[in-house]
């Protein structure tokens, strides 16, 4: 049971690395086919502003307590993706797809289309699945109000009867302002961490 746990809180806190690209497994990223659903109103490069200085701050917690605040910001462009702070930093560009995490993972994908699907290989045990589940919505977080965003979720499996799945919120001219994660087990969602904008600032 404990080694079970401590896999669960590990790909929690995988799942929110993977909201803000801080993880590259080398996924290969297979195309998605259109659906005929509402579409956002704005263009996909407007929900991830890459400009170097861009600073995003968010509160985080796990299973329902508080952790450190989590600061991102953009501190260079190298080979056309931008990096942040981090040790192992973020790579993030737009290419004529979407948004790329490193060399093949999607985080966003054209057109921004409720219903869209595609996936990434990480490995031969582990596939990430992602959808957009909503467009035009309203959000509100500590950083405030925002309207127009996307929603995309991301589930892996864990083994037959549990998965992991993680939203990830994006609104348009400030990026990533909401990710939740949750555990599947069986019929259950249980919650598992938390991420939320609570700063976001753009170098003039």
């Amino acid at each position: 049971m404990r080694c079970a746990l401590t896999r669960i809180r590990a790909v929690a806190c995988v799942c929110l690395l993977l909201a803000l690209g801080a993880v590259g497994l080398g996924a290969c990223a297979h195309g998605p086919a259109t659906p005929e659903g509402p579409t956002a109103s704005h263009p996909l490069e407007a929900y991830m502003p890459l400009a170097v200085g861009t600073r995003w701050v968010y509160g985080t917690t796990f299973q329902g307590q508080p952790q450190p605040d989590l600061e991102v910001v953009l501190v260079r462009e190298e080979g056309g993706f931008f990096l942040d702070n981090r040790p192992t930093p973020s790579r993030f560009r737009f290419d004529a797809e979407g948004l790329r995490d490193g060399a093949t993972r999607y985080l966003l994908k054209a057109p921004l289309t409720q219903g869209l699907k595609w996936m990434s290989v990480a490995d031969l045990k582990t596939v990430e699945h992602y959808e957009i589940t909503a467009v035009e919505r309203k959000v509100s977080v500590p950083a405030g109000v925002f309207d127009g965003c996307v929603t995309v979720r991301m589930e892996v499996r864990l083994d037959e009867r549990r998965a992991m799945r993680n939203d990830m919120t994006f609104a348009p001219g400030v990026g990533m302002v909401d990710v939740r994660v949750s555990l599947l087990d069986g019929a259950k969602e249980l919650p598992q961490s938390r991420l939320v904008l609570k700063v976001f600032e753009q170098k003039k």
